[in-house]
């Protein structure tokens, strides 16, 4: 469902880290209340963003973050053409990974997140996008900075196929939301500098703990993947 390998040392971490910190006027405030003002992305991200200025923020913002983090870059598209066992490169025109950046008061502690399947492709890719394989897409985390509780993803066994399915026999509007309440959640633990994949279509939502302090953060490195021609391309 989720595999997780180590890919970053603790210093390589901490100068990720230094190195977001130095770009602090690029990060973009998340939401409208004040927790929210306290969640910020370094980098145009496609399931938030208006679909109409999504690839001009990007274009804006990804020689920024590729003068600053190729060395990242290139580590994970190495690691993932390994794991993967084929080319992996950056999609055309769309943002390249970037970061979530919680800081304390944005840190959940009640399971208040979206619980959500990865469909941003949806927003991302023209429907009209040539040989794109949406039957298999990726989704992957990079842990920078956790709170000193941890950090983890919330997972229930239950795929987007099966979801829908589900829907579209039954009566009356289902959401996710809905689904929680028929399956036992699963918790699956991050750790610093080890990157987690996993499809994007299995329900999940960002996982809670249960005490921040007030100097906690919660940084990471966020992708996904669609594979076309032959290659994995990489975006946010």
């Amino acid at each position: 469902m989720i595999t997780s390998f180590e890919l970053l040392s603790e210093a390589e971490c901490a100068s990720a880290e230094a190195q977001i910190k130095e770009l602090r006027t690029c990060w973009i405030p998340r939401g409208a209340g004040a927790a929210d003002r306290q969640f910020f992305t370094l980098g145009a991200a496609s399931y938030l963003d208006d679909p109409a200025l999504y690839r001009g923020r990007a274009a804006e913002l990804n020689s920024v973050l590729r003068d600053r983090f190729a060395w990242l870059y290139t580590r994970v598209a190495e690691f993932l053409s390994a794991r993967l066992r084929a080319p992996v490169s950056f999609a055309t025109g769309l943002a390249v990974p970037g970061f979530h950046i919680w800081l304390a008061p944005a840190i959940f502690v009640t399971p208040g997140a979206s619980v959500h399947f990865d469909l941003q492709y949806l927003r991302a890719w023209p429907s009209d996008t040539p040989d794109l394989d949406l039957s298999r897409p990726l989704s992957f985390t990079l842990p920078i900075r956790m709170p000193r509780r941890g950090a983890c993803l919330n997972v229930w066994d239950v795929t987007y196929e099966r979801y829908r399915r589900f829907v579209d026999r039954v009566a009356g509007r289902v959401t996710t939301d809905d689904i929680t309440v028929l399956l036992e959640r699963m918790r699956f633990p991050y750790t610093r500098g080890a990157l987690a994949m996993h499809s994007g279509h299995i329900l999940h939502q960002i996982g809670e703990i249960d005490r921040v302090e007030p100097d906690d953060e919660r940084i990471t490195l966020q992708g996904h993947g669609l594979f076309q021609h032959g290659e994995w391309r990489l975006y946010w």
